[in-house]
């Protein structure tokens, strides 16, 4: 009697959170995700600039956010439900962040070999690092992120969540 779970040859699973910046979707590895908070007002840093928001206090833990939009050139649109905004709360090996979005989708599992390799972007776009693949789930296209690399690509994660 064969078992498709240990077979060597079955394909690997992965999970991920979906949401949508603007219209585009993407993912992040299920893995990565600590939890999703209903979106809360950040206080500002004074001298903190480009995509960092601010910080939260979520349960005695001072927590960086970042309006991720920012990073990954994504437009915010007006038509936008702030009542959907979430914060992904990650960790990376230097702390925890938390990143704004317009709306969590789902957690979707899917093969590995469904993750497509990316287009090619122009050198100069500094989330090129970040992109694990793009996958089609129904009629979506998700792009399918690192949230480490995405953030140090534009933050010192390390300093960030030391403030």
């Amino acid at each position: 009697m064969s078992n498709e779970r240990y077979d060597r040859n079955s394909t690997t699973m992965t999970q991920l959170v979906t949401f949508r910046l603007g219209r585009e979707h993407y993912g992040i590895p299920v893995r990565k995700v600590k939890e999703i908070i209903r979106s809360m007002e950040a206080c500002p840093i004074p001298g903190m600039a480009g995509p960092v928001e601010g910080v939260i206090n979520l349960r005695g833990e001072i927590i960086p956010v970042l309006r991720i939009h920012l990073v990954l050139g994504s437009r915010e649109t007006e038509e936008d439900n702030s009542r959907k905004q979430r914060v992904i709360i990650l960790e990376s090996g230097e702390g925890r962040f938390g990143i704004v979005v317009d709306e969590v989708r789902d957690v979707i599992k899917i093969e590995d070999e469904e993750i497509r390799a990316s287009p090619g972007v122009s050198l100069d776009h500094r989330c090129e690092e970040a992109i694990l693949g793009i996958a089609q789930v129904g009629d979506r296209m998700i792009i399918c992120l690192d949230p480490k690399k995405l953030v140090s690509e534009s933050l010192d994660i390390e300093n960030l969540t030391k403030v």
